[in-house]
């Protein structure tokens, strides 16, 4: 069985390309907890990192495991995503991308100041999981972020 987590390594070597760029007090970085429910209930437990990419636009990486019960089964699927919110508005939407070993997501959401998501894509199979039925369809989640160097200027 071939594993398909070769697949993240471009992306994560992009995300590093463009945080060579970044200067350190331009960041964001801390855990995340979300809940998903595509196909049955996730709990998403991860760290994200997040930067500006030009002006007010920010580019947001996620790292995750997703803790599922489907199919009467338990599993920790690993996953990578990249957000894009193109604005920094107090409540501003963003696309988002989630893949996994098994399922590439593409999303669409809706966030208030980038501390809480609320998202809905659809999850496309690119690999089965051993004695799953394929993980894939809609998708709709709730992600609460917490940022751990964020400091107010007054």
């Amino acid at each position: 069985m071939q594993s398909k987590i070769p697949y993240l390594f471009p992306v994560v070597f992009i995300l590093l390309a463009l945080i060579g760029r970044v200067r350190a007090q331009d960041y964001l970085i801390g855990p995340t907890l979300s809940y998903q429910f595509q196909k049955g209930s996730i709990i998403k437990s991860g760290a994200y990192f997040a930067f500006p990419l030009d002006g007010d636009h920010i580019l947001r990486a996620d790292a995750t495991a997703n803790f599922t019960w489907t199919q009467k089964k338990f599993a920790v699927i690993p996953e990578a995503a990249v957000t894009y919110y193109p604005q920094t508005y107090v409540l501003t939407p963003f696309l988002r991308t989630e893949l996994s070993p098994y399922t590439i997501t593409p999303k669409v959401g809706l966030s208030l100041a980038t501390l809480l998501d609320i998202d809905l894509g659809y999850g496309f199979s690119i690999n089965d999981k051993k004695d799953y039925n394929p993980i894939k369809g809609f998708a709709v989640s709730l992600r609460f972020s917490i940022p751990l160097n964020y400091r107010i200027n007054m």
